[in-house]
């Protein structure tokens, strides 16, 4: 107990600073705009009001159900306080450094070492776990409010080997039984939230086979109910997936060749092992030009060749190292095959692979000099009694802990500010359009508007196909008064991604500002196909209608509106559609609710007018 509080409040200590961060890039999406986390029931809701269990398609969290319910959870505690969202990724990261820390213990405690770690499993699996858990590489997924779905997923395969192993050394079946459910009900929760979770059965059934039977055949044999229990967590990420996957911007389908993105991973496998002995610099985003052709990716295929096979063998030798290698691989392995048009590489995938890394240098490391602490012994005619090596690897763990445990802290206070964040990738990537997008935005919201052009100019001049540039390029352009410019880059944005919602919305409105009506409400037909619950291109296409003086046709897409997005300007719209066919009654009630809502959010003006409008309605009602 006394190691375990040491372990949390240390970790705590170093992360304090993430507490402060505020919500940034996908959290936006992920949380700030995301209508499935305003409740917690029903859990599944339908598409036009989705439960927390079913999140529209295009987030973050589309085909993560579980993280998308906790982030309904942070909701109904704290709204969009991220402080709250914060504490919950923290404790997530401290459970799993807890998980990690009892995995390693058990598993050098297994006959298959023979008793060489006995006295030094407690030590070594505590100094695995801090300096797994103080690595400067799982900073981002502990601030990012977004990767939870790593930090959930990475404790659910944690917790997933842990009950594995306490299924094999059970010694009743009842206790059986118990882990049987635990390690399987922890495997369909990780795949419930990140797909990076697939490989999790077939790891323990490696791991059976080299910690502890020797074969798969008697691995399988003596465990199938295990193996079948965590094959069942297959079926709900096959249902998720079964339409294609529901995450925006990731598989074949993107324009991204499969053999580009294959060469280009080969190269980003050893940035990855880069970053796990040299953590800096870390950055938000990485831009690393697509290898597109075998000689130009030939270096990196011929090393992570000679890895693979490498790997194979220390596997078909029942090594730890092996063992160590191959779940790390297999873990990385769905971002490896399949490509995520805007990330080629994240440090927050390296959250899980390294769980399985870290302990495996520090074992290593006590391993090595226990060795040579034995050699020197036995020339001086003098029994070994390892208290050197575990000298030499607490001071070497504890000089890494407080290291890391900086650098970490270092790390942290970039993110406190989203402008200081994105300024300090664009120090190691200049070149990165994404970044000079998000610079953009936010010079955007704090009114800088031509410095914000200039940014999204450049990134559009950096990747002229990436509509995300032209996007935000375009909705610039139109806050600055350049209609024609806007215009002309929305249709850009809409022939780059077709299937882009707000694009066809936002260059809706500027037709219809230039009379250009029909091809206006075209436009938001679209935006409403894409996304039947957008509110706003529901309210543009019910006003662009009863201009044209088709208001029966308009109220069903204001009503539309005020149910997906309740606000004074919702009802004062379909207050004025209702009264304008007659439906009186109505109309009273859509002002009242535009009335409590306005008074709610403090617009005093807007109150001014809705109550003078409701009372000439009255008195004209009187008259008649």
């Amino acid at each position: 107990m006394i190691g375990a509080a040491i372990l949390a409040v240390t970790i705590t200590a170093v992360y304090r600073g993430a507490l402060e961060a505020p919500f940034f890039f996908d959290d936006g999406s992920a949380v700030l705009e995301n209508p499935s986390i305003e409740h917690l029931w029903p859990l599944f809701g339908d598409a036009e009001h989705p439960g927390p269990l079913n999140p529209p398609a295009g987030l973050p969290t589309s085909s993560r159900p579980l993280v998308n319910f906790t982030f309904a959870l942070n909701y109904f505690f704290g709204r969009f306080e991220p402080r709250g969202y914060h504490a919950l990724n923290l404790a997530l990261h401290v459970i799993a450094a807890l998980l990690l820390w009892a995995i390693v213990r058990r598993t050098l405690l297994l006959d298959y070492f023979q008793g060489r770690f006995n006295s030094s499993a407690g030590p070594l699996a505590f100094a695995s776990a801090m300096i797994w858990a103080l690595h400067p590489l799982a900073s981002e997924t502990v601030v990012y409010v977004t990767q939870r779905t790593e930090l959930l997923m990475g404790c659910c395969y944690l917790a997933t080997f842990y009950g594995a192993l306490r299924y094999w050394s059970a010694m009743q079946s009842r206790e059986r039984a118990v882990w049987l459910v635990v390690s399987s009900l922890a495997c369909v929760a990780g795949m419930l939230s990140k797909e990076m979770m697939v490989s999790a059965p077939v790891m323990a059934l490696l791991y059976e086979r080299t910690f502890i039977t020797g074969s798969f055949r008697r691995a399988l044999g003596e465990s199938w109910p295990l193996y079948l229990g965590l094959a069942l967590g297959w079926i709900p990420l096959v249902v998720i997936n079964f339409e294609g996957p529901r995450i925006p911007l990731a598989g074949f389908h993107l324009g991204v060749p499969a053999d580009a993105w294959w060469f280009t991973q080969a190269k980003v496998l050893f940035l990855y092992l880069k970053l796990t002995f040299w953590p800096w610099p870390l950055v938000i985003h990485y831009e690393i030009p697509y290898l597109k052709t075998a000689s130009a990716a030939w270096p990196w295929l011929l090393a992570a060749g000679v890895a693979a096979v490498a790997t194979l063998w220390l596997v078909w030798r029942r090594t730890a190292a092996g063992f160590v290698l191959c779940c790390a691989v297999a873990i990385l392995s769905p971002t490896l095959v399949v490509p995520l048009r805007t990330e080629v590489a994240a440090e927050r995938r390296m959250y899980a692979p390294l769980a399985a890394i870290v302990p495996l240098l520090i074992v290593g490391a006590y391993a090595f000099a226990r060795r040579f602490e034995e050699n020197a012994a036995r020339r001086r005619g003098y029994a070994p009694t390892g208290r050197k090596s575990i000298v030499i690897v607490t001071v070497a763990v504890t000089m890494m802990a407080v290291g890391f445990g900086k650098l970490t802290m270092r790390r942290l206070s970039v993110f406190g500010d989203e402008l200081t964040l994105w300024l300090d990738a664009q120090k190691y990537q200049p070149n990165d359009p994404l970044i000079q997008i998000n610079i953009g935005v936010y010079l955007e919201k704090s009114g800088d508007l031509p410095e914000a052009i200039k940014h999204f100019e450049r990134a559009v001049e950096l990747d002229p196909d990436f509509f995300h540039a032209r996007y935000n390029l375009a909705r610039a352009l139109d806050l600055a008064g350049h209609s024609d410019e806007a215009t002309e880059q929305y249709r850009e944005t809409l022939r780059l991604e077709p299937d882009d919602a707000p694009a066809p919305n936002n260059l809706g409105i500027l037709l219809a500002n230039a009379g250009q009506t029909d091809e206006a409400i075209a436009l938001y037909e679209r935006a409403i196909t894409l996304v039947p619950h957008f509110a706003a291109a529901h309210v543009n296409l019910g006003v662009a209608l009863a201009a044209r003086g088709e208001i029966e046709k308009a109220i069903p897409h204001f009503e539309q509106a005020s149910r997906h997005k309740q606000t004074p300007e919702t009802y004062t719209n379909l207050m004025s559609a209702y009264a304008q066919v007659g439906r009186r009654a109505d109309a009273v009630a859509a002002a009242r609710k535009a009335l409590a809502l306005a008074r709610a959010q403090d617009q005093p003006q807007l109150v001014a007018q809705i109550e003078a409008w409701l009372t000439a309605y009255r008195e004209s009602d009187d008259r008649q």
